[in-house]
């Protein structure tokens, strides 16, 4: 059985340039990082689901203007307990303050199962790191925002 699912997640990046990616575990074995964020709810454009997911997950609140647009856009298939996800997750870059601590306030089962913790990665940690990525390219793509300036 395969889920269509539509995700907001937030490219949280501080001051000195680095963005915070959680770390969880995989069903079958080995670890990712990826960003703060999650599924749409009822009604939910994926803007406000994206800082509704970021506060959930790290304790942060972050505001994403009404007006913002994706600064990227991905497609992931994922899986958990026998349910196959086809995700399409909207991406929103939010400024925010050096040293922010994460507590995660309301996270999901899943979540409570899967995380392992949370680090803050420069653009030269994420291109050169071996760890997986999600997205994979997410050294370049953060290089490409904070050169443009968005």
């Amino acid at each position: 059985m395969t889920v269509a699912r539509v995700g907001g997640r937030v490219l949280m990046v501080d001051e000195s340039e680095r963005v915070l990616l959680i770390h969880e575990t995989l069903e079958h074995g080995g670890t990712h990082w990826l960003t703060p964020g999650g599924g749409l709810e009822e009604g939910e454009h994926p803007r406000e689901a994206a800082a509704r997911e970021a506060f959930e997950e790290t304790g942060i609140q972050v505001t994403i203007d009404d007006d913002a647009e994706p600064v990227l856009t991905t497609r992931r298939d994922w899986s958990w307990r026998g349910v196959d996800y086809d995700q399409i997750d909207h991406f929103f870059l939010v400024r925010v303050p050096d040293g922010l601590s994460v507590q995660p306030r309301a996270l999901t089962e899943i979540e409570r199962e899967t995380l392992l913790g949370s680090r803050w990665w420069t653009v030269a940690d994420l291109t050169v790191t071996a760890e997986l990525l999600v997205p994979s390219d997410l050294g370049a793509v953060l290089r490409r925002l904070l050169t443009d300036g968005r």
